[in-house]
């Protein structure tokens, strides 16, 4: 041992050895694990995160004392705190103490590491140690100009160190006379290595070294600006020219939510098609310091080898990726790449790379052309609903509508529970109910009576009335019906049928109970429950807008059960993205359970008060459309019916932020279906408060033009959507588009009526293509 010298109360060689074997694990050089954690050392002694006026120099010196590699940083606060005796500082860890942060001078001096580090790009490294590791007697001399001015000098010679560090002229001194160097004149400190390794200095000379820097830190020298720089032999470093322009390029503009406290901050990926790209892989960098490579899950042959890219996360997800990465820090433990922390980062990278390639033409895949195909169709909806418009057509109409009156079943029994079969003098109880909404008195007609489904003859009345309603009045009356075969038909089904009519307004109500005369029900009777919106009210009246902080009120569902068996349900009610093609869930909203007996209808209170918060849908779209979606379900085994079945949904669009389409822009949607086996190429259908016109994609009249161009298969589309459109116009007895003005369509005879339809078809093709 050196006089006055004391040996750090560590394995030094063995501690070099460690750090020599964690870079091969890694795959590293030394060279390139030297400069990555001598220049994070010195990104770390900056005393903010500011770069103004910072700099870090790598320097070769020879002279008479011999040859030295430096490591010299500037704009930084020096090696800071009291000059304390190393015997002291590990008395005083060894009783449980710990060095503040602000002791550089210590931390640097007997435990091999500075701490403190806030502001640099790994946080975590092989610490100071990397200087021994860097020569080949594992000693080096370290001087600093303090920020409060004070000039101090040590050195680590294979392990062991001044007891105090010398101070003033004789750290002057010091450093002259075994460096051969003079005194340090700015902030900051100097590291002086003894006999560089060879590995080292060939990388210096050959420009490798620089090469790294650019690959470890070019965020860091985009950032920087004019006032800090990387130098190497005098030489400062640039970040490489062209590193982003390649034939495909794409940055994140803004930063994204991956998942929920998962934020990623920046993205970036090059692709080259000749294979000219500087790097190679995906890497992630924290705090602009190159980390390690993300693994993609899928490489196409024909990308291999001609990408790169970068990405940074934010803070605490950057934290959590350090605690699990390998040993020197150059990316994660092989063990720890199923952890959640690297899985989100590899998906991530995986899924956006998948997408910008697809985007890019070099990966065919469904899902985009299915995408693609819906942003085709979205125009081709807005297209055709606008020619609709300009030709003046009156509107479908859309939206759920909360009914002006309300007729109902109530109490119903058969002679035997749920059974319709009757037979003579059986009774069937019921009781009819009438709701009125209207805001004035209404008065109504009402009609019971048995009818013959077939050919609709009355067979018996039952009873008939006239009554007189106040606004929100229910009126009920019970009834007991008596089966006998003069007000019913014998071996047949029978159907008591309640018309309710407001007189003055010609709108009418029917409801329908079944009975079956000494026969059986048919095995193939139709289940029927339906669901609807019955109430919703915006914040502002005929809109379904709503923005970030309003909210939806009154938000209630009607079932109404039309078999002869209870219902056992379950209503689920959420929120989606309908702005998404795959129209993920962003919020549930309740999960209702009940029953509802035969042929009678519930009104469910799904949600008093549902607020649009602006934290909860951001992460999701800024705006756009959103869905109300219902779904029921069975609760429990009924009738056809068995626990878990889906019974029926209800979707409902809502705009969040912007303004919703009004009349035709409202009449329709277009799903494409692939069936290749089914004849017909378009038909149109409703769901919930939906119309719907299906595109059939599989059809040969459709795949025949996939060699054509796009705007070929685009007009083939548009025909047919036409054409449903129309259609559909006929099927809601919207007749007005068909007349001539002398006869009236549904007076037409049947050849006659198909020639109006055929002629309005070929009517509106032909203002479509001359309106270009």
């Amino acid at each position: 041992m050196v006089d006055n010298m004391t040996q750090i109360p560590q394995n030094y060689v063995k501690q070099v050895e460690w750090v020599y074997g964690a870079y091969e694990d890694a795959g590293v050089s030394l060279p390139e694990g030297f400069q990555k954690d001598s220049i994070q050392n010195a990104t770390g002694a900056r005393k903010h995160n500011s770069w103004d006026n910072w700099a870090c120099e790598i320097s070769l010196v020879s002279n008479e004392k011999g040859n030295y590699l430096i490591v010299e940083d500037f704009g930084t606060v020096g090696l800071t705190g009291d000059n304390i005796a190393s015997e002291e500082i590990q008395k005083f860890i060894s009783n449980g103490g710990y060095l503040d942060t602000d002791q550089r001078l210590a931390r640097f001096t007997s435990m091999n590491n500075s701490g403190g580090n806030q502001s640099g790009g790994g946080l975590y490294g092989v610490g100071k140690i990397v200087y021994a590791v860097a020569s080949q007697n594992l000693s080096y001399y370290f001087d600093s100009l303090r920020e409060d001015g004070k000039y101090v000098a040590n050195a680590n010679i294979k392990g062991q160190v001044y007891s105090q560090a010398f101070e003033g002229n004789k750290a002057m001194d010091f450093i002259e006379e075994n460096t051969g160097l003079s005194e340090k004149t700015t902030a900051g400190t100097r590291i002086i290595i003894e006999n560089p390794k060879k590995e080292i200095i060939e990388s210096i000379d050959s420009g490798k070294l620089e090469k790294y820097i650019q690959k470890t830190w070019w965020i860091i020298l985009e950032r920087m600006g004019n006032t800090a720089h990387i130098s190497v032999n005098g030489k400062k470093i640039e970040v490489p020219e062209g590193i982003k322009n390649y034939k495909h390029n794409y940055v994140l503009t803004t930063p994204e939510n991956f998942k929920p406290n998962y934020r990623v901050k920046n993205f970036g990926l090059f692709i080259s098609d000749d294979g000219n790209n500087i790097w190679e892989g995906i890497s992630y960098y924290r705090k602009g310091m190159q980390i390690g490579q993300v693994d993609i899950k899928v490489v196409p042959e024909k990308v291999k080898g001609k990408y790169w890219g970068y990405v940074e996360v934010d803070e605490d997800w950057e934290s959590a990726l350090a605690e699990i990465e390998d040993k020197v820090h150059f990316g994660v433990s092989k063990g720890k790449k199923l952890t959640l922390t690297y899985q989100n980062l590899k998906n991530y990278c995986s899924n956006k790379f998948r997408q910008l390639l697809i985007e890019w033409g070099y990966i065919k895949d469904k899902e985009h052309e299915n995408k693609k195909l819906k942003e085709r169709l979205d125009l081709i909806t807005e297209s055709v609903q606008d020619l609709f418009d300009s030709l003046g057509f009156e509107d479908l109409g859309t939206g759920p509508e909360k009914s002006d009156f309300d007729v109902r079943w109530k109490n119903i029994l058969y002679p035997s529970t749920g059974i319709e079969r009757v037979t003579t003098n059986d009774k069937i109880n019921f009781t009819m109910r009438i709701t009125s909404s209207y805001l004035t008195q209404k008065r109504f007609e009402y009609s019971l009576a048995v009818v013959e489904p077939e050919t609709k003859k009355i067979i018996s009345q039952i009873d008939a009335g006239t009554i007189s309603m106040n606004p929100d009045e229910e009126y009920e009356k019970s009834f007991i019906h008596v089966v006998t075969k003069s007000n019913s038909e014998q071996y047949k089904q029978n159907r008591i049928i309640l018309k309710v009519n407001v007189i003055g307004s010609g709108k009418e109500k029917v409801k329908m109970l079944p009975y079956f005369y000494d026969i059986d029900k048919p095995d193939n009777s139709k289940r029927q429950v339906t669901l609807s919106l019955y109430e919703c009210t915006f914040p502002n009246q005929g809109s379904r807008r709503v923005n970030f902080g309003e909210s939806l009120q009154d938000i209630k569902y009607r079932i109404e059960n039309k078999c002869n068996d209870k219902l056992s349900y379950r209503l689920n009610v959420s929120i989606h993205n309908a702005s998404d093609v795959d129209c993920p869930k962003i919020q549930d909203i309740c999960s209702l359970f009940g029953e509802v007996k035969p042929y009678e209808a519930v009104v469910l209170d799904a949600a008093e008060h549902l607020m649009f918060e602006e934290p909860t849908y951001k992460m999701h779209l800024d705006k756009g459309i959103l869905e109300l979606r219902a779904r029921l379900s069975a609760a429990e085994d009924s009738g056809d019916f068995e626990k878990g079945d889906k019974v029926t949904r209800y979707h409902y669009k809502i705009y969040l932020n912007c303004d919703e389409k009004h009349g035709k822009k409202d009449s329709f949607i277009i799903k494409s279906v692939d069936l290749p086996d089914v004849k017909r190429r378009a038909w149109y259908d409703n769901e919930g408060n939906e119309r719907i016109i299906y595109l059939n994609i599989g059809h040969y009249a459709y795949t025949f033009l996939s060699d054509y161009p796009e705007e070929v298969q685009f007009t083939y589309l548009e025909e047919q959507v036409m054409k449903q459109y129309i259609l559909l116009y006929l099927a809601e007895g919207k007749y007005d588009m068909f007349s001539d003005g002398k006869d009236k369509f549904q007076d037409l005879d049947p050849m006659s009526a198909a020639e109006r339809v055929m002629d309005k078809i070929e009517d509106v093709y032909y203002e479509k293509f001359i309106a270009g």
